[in-house]
């Protein structure tokens, strides 16, 4: 039986939106591993993506990030991108804070803060160690090549940057994993790739085989998906006839 036209049109703005949907990966912590009171430091869960360009963490947290007296938070991305690093966030450069990889080494890590004031108090910096100390990439609070963004609401922490700035590609892969901490003396606090409970703590942390797997997928440019939708209707529009 044909298809009728408006089940065709249906039909191909279906497949264009599947093909315009973003890749992502959600990735669950446990809710009270960090035994500290202070939700906001107590990850839930965090949601990976790419879409053409662009690689986004959504960091959520089990209480609201945004109230003012909650700015002193901080959340901490750590990289394996090439299995080579050997990078320690408390090395020069960096932000003074133990925290390492010893399965496959860290090579880049992005620092989150929420202390801004005014707006949207979030901001994040990128950084790559390069044997002996960090330097920053891309920074929203200064030069920024490769469009670092970062935000906050009630609910999470949302960090994006164009994944170029790592040197990744369609079809790489890379493991991470997401710490929170203070602006202060404190270390890790909770660890997306760990459920043991940690409590306020400057003790030295490694996410060892704890970390977690990312694999940034194709996504076809917007112009690109033009061309494929309109080649869609028209592909079905010539099986009406």
């Amino acid at each position: 039986m044909p298809m009728k036209p408006a089940t065709a049109s249906l039909s191909a703005a279906a497949l264009a939106c599947s093909i315009s949907l973003a890749s992502a990966a959600s990735y669950p912590d446990a809710t009270g591993d960090f035994t500290g009171g202070s939700g906001f430091l107590d990850m839930t869960s965090a949601t990976v993506n790419n879409d053409a360009s662009v690689l986004t963490f959504t960091i959520n947290l089990a209480s609201d990030p945004s109230v003012s007296g909650n700015d002193w938070a901080t959340h901490l991305i750590g990289f394996d991108t090439a299995a080579a690093g050997s990078g320690n966030i408390s090395g020069p450069g960096g932000w003074g804070k133990d925290i390492q990889m010893s399965s496959g080494g860290m090579n880049f890590f992005i620092g989150n803060w929420l202390n801004n004031g005014g707006g949207n108090p979030a901001g994040a910096t990128l950084y790559s160690w390069d044997g002996a100390a960090w330097n920053a990439v891309t920074s929203t609070g200064g030069a920024n090549p490769f469009n670092i963004t970062a935000a906050v609401d009630t609910t999470a922490v949302t960090i994006s940057l164009e994944y170029a700035a790592l040197g990744l590609s369609p079809g790489d892969s890379f493991n991470f994993d997401i710490y929170s901490s203070t602006s202060g003396g404190d270390n890790v606090l909770d660890a997306l790739g760990s459920n043991a409970p940690l409590s306020w703590n400057s003790a030295p942390y490694d996410s060892g085989s704890g970390v977690l797997p990312y694999t940034i997928a194709a996504i076809p440019e917007p112009g690109a998906l033009s061309l494929l939708s309109a080649g869609a209707l028209l592909f079905l529009r010539r099986r009406l006839n």
